[in-house]
């Protein structure tokens, strides 16, 4: 009797033994696993210059009216302008039925901040950097942008007047953090 008790010691201490290797190399495979996975998923997540520059801040402070200020944001020039009172005065009178995109003044400018146009500056038409942020550049007749491609005009609220362009300028995501600042992203 003595032999068979020795005999399931030694066999339960085999089965026991067996159990924590199992588990071991299951613990050792999932850390294994996540050491690999890890990595991985973090290199999806954006670094800090690029989330920062998701988020730029621009200042709008120097902008003087009748010009804009040109940012490179997402890879696409944005025209911020200051506008005049007679050109939110002329731009609230259009008819924007007769407008080839119609668009009112308010969907055209921040809430708040009626004297700013944040558009981006890229013709609709054929994808062309446009004229019209200084009072010197040619603006078209009616004292906004103008393609030098194709020749479409936009008014200051870069609305599509005329030419082969057929949608207004695209408006990016921002938003006024304050009087003097606003946010993309």
């Amino acid at each position: 009797m003595a032999e068979t008790t020795a005999t399931e010691a030694l066999g339960h201490g085999t089965e026991s033994r067996r159990g924590f290797l199992t588990i071991l190399t299951g613990a050792a495979s999932a850390v294994a696993a996540g050491a690999i996975v890890w990595p991985l998923f973090d290199a999806l997540n954006p670094d800090a210059q690029s989330e920062a520059s998701a988020r730029m801040i621009v200042d709008v402070a120097d902008i003087a009216e009748n010009t804009a200020k040109t940012v490179q944001w997402a890879g696409l020039p944005i025209y911020i302008r200051k506008l005049t009172a007679k050109q939110i005065a002329d731009a609230q009178a259009v008819m924007t039925s007769a407008l080839p995109d119609p668009a009112e003044f308010t969907e055209r400018v921040p809430a708040g901040y009626q004297n700013y146009v944040v558009v981006v500056g890229l013709n609709t038409g054929t994808p062309c950097a446009l004229e019209g942020n200084d009072p010197a550049d040619p603006r078209g007749d009616y004292d906004g942008w103008l393609c030098p491609c194709d020749g479409s005009q936009y008014d200051p609220l870069g609305r599509v007047r005329s030419g082969p362009a057929k949608k207004n300028l695209a408006i990016p995501r921002f938003k006024f953090i304050n009087a003097v600042q606003l946010q993309f992203g």
